[in-house]
């Protein structure tokens, strides 16, 4: 891969090559059968962008509201633990990231981190819901 990555195949291709195979296998997996994972696969393999030709895209904002939060774009970080495998800060550095873009992040209850690490995360309109 000789230039950025822009996909998610190509996300899950570095993330391969810079993580033990253990690890990696431990993210790339899904439980039991994985029925689930290769139902999630294929439905974004169906998902299709409309090309737009000559459209300003200068002032487009995905912004919306979220369970009354302001959030700036409909994306939210779904509860996963062990973050720690790929990162030294786990899942402290998730949740720094999703602030710092201002979106929602569910914190697992079997994440490494304790709680008190995500106490202070959040600015006035973020949200950080801790199950």
């Amino acid at each position: 891969m000789a230039e950025d990555p822009v996909n998610v195949n190509e996300y899950q291709e570095l993330a391969r090559q810079a993580l033990p195979k253990m690890y990696y296998d431990f993210y790339a997996g899904g439980a039991e059968d994985q029925y689930t994972l290769q139902e999630n696969t294929e439905a974004f393999r169906r998902i299709t962008f409309r090309p737009r030709i000559l459209i300003d895209v200068s002032k487009i904002s995905l912004s919306t509201t979220i369970l009354g939060y302001h959030v700036s774009s409909p994306i939210m970080i779904a509860p996963t633990a062990r973050h720690n495998l790929a990162h030294p800060e786990g899942e402290v550095a998730t949740a720094r990231a999703a602030a710092a873009c201002n979106v929602i992040m569910k914190r697992s209850r079997p994440a490494v981190m304790p709680f008190d690490s995500f106490k202070y995360m959040y600015t006035r309109d973020g949200i950080l819901q801790l199950g």
